[in-house]
């Protein structure tokens, strides 16, 4: 299998890594802490080098998330256009994150536009507490939108979470994910989820920040696009509190520029 496809098929929760690397261990956010973090998580039975299939968290130049602070605006940014499609859904517990995705994602015909270039929206998910920060403020939480082009290209769209208004979408995966933390289960169902509905009015004009990093998750792929927007959404204390029992700490630690730029479109 190609390495873009791979690549493509792992940031989509289409396949298991196991599918592609032997032996590919289990990790958890706990291992962040241990020296060179995942990136010293070695795999069974695998010869060097490939019996650290994480390296690339701890060796990686240009990892996700960071600070965003320090941005330089510039007028020439791509915008982006958001044609989001409602799908039947289909809800994940990934072991790590609650997840939705369309039931047949061959067919759905969502994309996210970036300029000119068009990347098929294939699922979103969810982090609590946030793992950027703005300026150095933690959110309460995280929703990246991940869209992945058949050459391999990743473009992240991410918003912040605050509490506050009730969010009949997020509620729709908080009441349909299988509740089992740290154990892969999903739910495929006749239900309409509806990912534009998740988007503040004037999202497409509204203030992002853009910068090239990685996954946030093993193996910490590098070259994915991201793109945060400053304005949060909102989700409820109690939606909170219904997360947080699937999962409290699904947040990488910071990582470090290493002389990225992060630019804002105002």
């Amino acid at each position: 299998m190609r390495k873009h496809n791979v690549i493509a098929l792992l940031a989509a929760g289409i396949i298991n890594s196991a599918a592609v690397f032997a032996d590919v261990p289990h990790w958890n956010y706990e291992e962040q802490d241990q020296p060179a973090g995942w990136g010293a998580i070695e795999g069974a039975g695998t010869p060097p080098p490939i019996n650290y299939p994480y390296a690339e968290c701890a060796i990686g130049t240009k990892q996700t998330p960071v600070d965003i602070s320090n941005t330089r605006k510039t007028p020439i940014l791509n915008g982006l256009t958001f044609n989001w499609k409602p799908f039947t859904a289909d809800f994940y517990n990934t072991g790590h994150a609650v997840q939705v995705q369309p039931v047949d994602p061959k067919s759905y015909k969502g994309t996210t536009k970036v300029g000119k270039d068009v990347y098929p929206l294939l699922q979103a998910h969810l982090h609590t507490p946030s793992e950027h920060t703005l300026n150095g403020q933690k959110f309460e939480g995280e929703m990246h939108f991940v869209n992945v082009r058949t050459d391999g290209r990743i473009t992240v769209v991410g918003m912040f979470i605050e509490t506050g208004a009730y969010n009949p979408q997020i509620q729709l995966m908080l009441d349909n994910t299988i509740n089992k933390p740290e154990e892969k289960t999903h739910n495929p169902t006749n239900l309409v989820f509806d990912p534009k509905k998740l988007l503040p009015k004037g999202t497409g004009s509204s203030k992002f920040y853009t910068y090239s990093g990685s996954l946030t998750t093993p193996p910490c792929t590098e070259g994915v696009n991201w793109y945060m927007y400053e304005k949060p959404i909102t989700m409820s204390e109690a939606q909170l509190v219904k997360l947080k029992s699937f999962y409290d700490g699904n947040d990488r630690h910071l990582q470090d520029l290493n002389g990225r730029k992060l630019v804002t479109n105002k």
